[in-house]
């Protein structure tokens, strides 16, 4: 059963792992757009026809909304790898100073209550956001992308991982309080 929810979790802070790599490609963005602003080059190249997402070129208005899709990837995937490696924000003043099971049952219950039911809200209302987007052809209108539907969409994906990933470890810490299978330095591995 643990065997399983360490998958789990490593399954739901993957996508983190691997959409860090846009950082890099966020800072080859800014600097293109910052040596096109300097040379007073807009555009960097336009098609006849209309591709997927560019539209019908790409502008320094298209490196901008890249620039901002990429960093709300990071963001939304790189919740669930955070909350899976502990370096996500947290308030534990209170349970700093707790034993390791009574820290387990607050965090639980804080996991359970508060995180699940926000990302369940967030899926709910992310979902019709993507959906309302995608009806209405959402789209820049001043010469970035198109198809603003799919980053959208991104919204209820990234907080389901990261409430499947509250799930899980709140599933993972009612397992060590009823088999006591703790570590010293994480009372929930």
């Amino acid at each position: 059963m643990r065997a399983f929810l360490n998958g789990l979790m490593a399954v739901c802070a993957a996508p983190g792992r691997i959409v860090g790599w846009l950082v890099l490609a966020i800072i080859v963005m800014v600097c293109l757009a910052v040596a096109a602003a300097q040379l007073g080059i807009n555009n960097y190249g336009t098609w006849d026809s209309n591709l997927f997402i560019l539209g019908r070129g790409i502008s320094v208005n298209t490196l901008l909304d890249l620039q901002w899709w990429c960093f709300a990837l990071v963001v939304l995937f790189g919740g669930a790898l955070a909350f899976r490696e502990d370096k996500h924000v947290s308030v534990d003043f209170l349970s700093a100073n707790f034993p390791p099971e009574v820290r387990l049952i607050v965090r639980t219950i804080g996991d359970l209550i508060f995180l699940v039911p926000f990302c369940a809200i967030i899926i709910w209302y992310g979902t019709k956001f993507a959906a309302t987007s995608f009806n209405s052809g959402e789209g820049s209108s001043y010469g970035g992308l198109n198809n603003i539907w799919i980053i959208k969409a991104f919204v209820p994906v990234g907080f389901g991982l990261l409430g499947l990933a509250g799930l899980t470890r709140s599933a993972l810490a009612i397992h060590s309080l009823i088999f006591g299978l703790k570590t010293k330095d994480n009372p929930d591995d």
